[in-house]
């Protein structure tokens, strides 16, 4: 454990009634779309939103900060394991992002390197279909990935998945990225979707 463990959304429980659970800085967007929520590991995730199967196959935008995110130093070696996404920023850090229990799993398994829940601090979109990558060229100049730079003016991490990309960011940016990547999506027939209709390999 270290000093800033506190900071991990984990860290919270149940107290005199309450019940805490997290919720995305683009919770509002999509409450304003008609999402359907569900509570998974302490977040409340956006499953579903009307007329997403006529926007999956061409440009689905979803919502995946529900997924635990890890900065582990030094970034060697590098582990491997189901439904664990290793993104080496440098020689000396990663971030590694996956669900609750791998999470768990992985900092058990990293031993005495430093880990740093920054589940709570980053964003993450997801965008997918045929036309994710017209969309992603209508936002930055980045053009491989896994990539670093600026989309829409903000700095962010692109990572491909499949046929698909994570964009990953700080949250306070979340409200003003949701905006701008749903619309350049919109404008080709795509939109936001429910993280239950993301094709099979675009979640960790």
């Amino acid at each position: 454990m270290n000093a800033l463990e506190f900071l991990s959304p984990a860290a919270a429980a149940d107290a005199k009634g309450f019940h805490p659970v997290a919720r995305s800085s683009m919770d509002r967007r999509q409450r304003d779309a008609g999402a359907t929520f569900e509570e998974r590991d302490g977040w409340l995730v956006p499953v579903a939103i009307p007329g997403e199967s006529d926007r999956v196959a061409i440009a689905g935008v979803a919502d995946l900060s529900h997924l635990s995110v890890t900065e582990v130093r030094p970034s060697d070696p590098v582990l491997e394991g189901e439904g664990v996404v290793w993104y080496r920023l440098s020689e000396r850090r990663s971030l590694v992002f996956g669900d609750a229990a791998s999470a768990a799993e992985l900092r058990a398994a990293v031993g005495e390197r430093f880990t740093l829940d920054l589940s709570g601090a980053l964003g993450v979109i997801a965008l997918c279909g045929v036309e994710a990558d017209t969309v992603l060229r209508r936002l930055t100049h980045l053009h491989h990935f896994p990539s670093s730079g600026e989309l829409a003016h903000v700095n962010v991490h692109v990572l491909r998945r499949g046929d698909a990309y994570w964009i990953v960011f700080a949250q306070g940016h979340g409200h003003y990225l949701w905006d701008v990547v749903v619309d350049r999506a919109a404008a080709l027939g795509g939109g936001p979707i429910g993280v239950d209709a993301l094709p099979k390999g675009v979640l960790a």
